[in-house]
């Protein structure tokens, strides 16, 4: 029995690492565990049962650091207690958190192979994103394995001497998330946020996120600057699902009023996420995962970042980089929004097809080529209809499984 150690922490590690936890957990001969920081508590409602992850594995007091450098001190710690007792066969971590450097870093001191998904993206600009460019590059150092999204992933790594026999490119798994969550909410979706019902229906969708560090301060300012002109258009829903760190919601109460076209939502679970985003013209942001994400949809991406580690989106044609400008996010928001119709961008999606994650577990151990996979044409998610509505359930199951003492957001 080869036995697994999954490190997740955040919103996105469980969104990217569910579809490989359950490729894992398929195999007969593979023991899958988890590892839970508890980066983010309140944003992980409803995932773990979405992918019917279980925790086996928790560190504790993660959240009463107020600090990065006691944030990872605290997990290494939990980790040392763990990895002194049991041996795995690989600790797998997602992308550039501060969990993934943890896991990376304690895995790599006792001996333990490090499995990177994600691996290669890089900005080259040490603090853009902070600490984000920092954690991967750490992680590259400690792993044994490179799962690379993409070619471009690929090529940097080789560019920074890792071995070529240890990579290999599969796409992105947020990919695999979203596709597997398309098929869980089918047509006629009934989402769980009932302010989500309660939306206009007669205007022009424009979904925003927001949560980077490097653009807290003024950037975000102009950037919210940008959204309360986009709101007197007059044509134009704005919907803002409001990160719950203090520095996105105090921003946002300062400069983001009463308005009748901008609707400021609580933190969304991921189906619900989906939902709103297939409903969509745009979407503004500085998240990477939906840069992968909504090229599924053919939807056009104004990201407000000056780089982004993800350069195939704006090569495709999908993303338009446009940092904290506030007249140049007016102005492209408004070109994308000035016809009838939403623009849709033609081409498949550059960071994969839904088979990263079976071709990362047939990776890990020699597994039979994938034969289970779930896969939909480009903007598959504005054709699904004819199936019967699916009601997202109360997370209990994951709430029981963490710690709701503690409340509040890490880093």
């Amino acid at each position: 029995m080869r036995r697994v150690l999954l490190v997740l922490g955040t919103r996105p590690d469980i969104i990217k690492l569910g579809p490989v936890y359950q490729a894992l957990a398929r195999q007969p001969d593979v023991a899958v565990e988890t590892f839970w920081t508890g980066q983010h508590i309140e944003l992980a409602d409803g995932l773990l049962e979405l992918f019917d992850i279980s925790i086996t594995h928790k560190a504790t007091g993660v959240l009463e650091h107020a600090r990065l450098t006691g944030k990872a001190s605290a997990m290494l710690s939990r980790f040392s207690e763990l990895l002194g007792k049991t041996r795995y066969d690989y600790i797998v971590v997602q992308g550039d958190t501060l969990t993934a450097m943890a896991g990376a870093i304690a895995g790599f001191l006792e001996r333990v192979p490090v499995a990177h998904i994600e691996a290669g993206l890089r900005t080259h600009d040490l603090y853009s994103p902070w600490p984000e460019e920092f954690a991967r590059r750490v992680v590259t150092v400690a792993a044994a394995r490179h799962f690379a999204p993409t070619e471009a992933a690929r090529t940097n790594l080789l560019k920074e001497s890792v071995a070529p026999e240890t990579i290999v490119v599969t796409g992105n798994t947020v990919v695999d998330a979203l596709l597997y969550t398309l098929k869980r909410i089918g047509g006629g979706y009934r989402p769980h946020d009932p302010a989500i019902g309660k939306l206009p229906t007669d205007k022009k969708l424009v979904l925003v996120t927001g949560h980077r560090r490097e653009n807290f301060g003024p950037p975000l300012a102009r950037v919210l600057t940008a959204l309360k002109v986009l709101s007197e258009d007059g044509d134009k829903l704005i919907v803002f699902p409001v990160h719950l760190n203090p520095n996105v919601r105090s921003a946002v109460a300062e400069h983001l009023g009463s308005s009748p076209n901008i609707h400021l939502l609580e933190p969304l679970r991921y189906p619900d996420f989906v939902y709103l985003m297939s409903k969509a013209w745009t979407v503004i942001t500085d998240s990477g995962g939906i840069q992968e994400e909504a090229p599924t949809f053919g939807m056009p991406i104004v990201i407000t970042r000056e780089v982004t580690e993800r350069p195939e989106v704006v090569e495709a044609g999908f993303g338009k980089l446009v940092g904290s400008d506030t007249r140049l996010i007016v102005e492209t928001v408004r070109s994308l929004t000035a016809g009838r119709e939403p623009v849709r961008i033609e081409g498949p999606n550059p960071f994969g097809d839904g088979r990263a994650a079976e071709i990362i577990a047939a990776e890990m151990f020699g597994f039979a080529t994938p034969s289970t996979v779930i896969s939909l044409p480009s903007h598959a998610a504005a054709k699904l209809t004819g199936r019967e509505p699916v009601e997202e359930r109360q997370p209990e199951a994951a709430e029981a499984t963490l710690d709701r003492g503690s409340l509040g957001v890490g880093s």
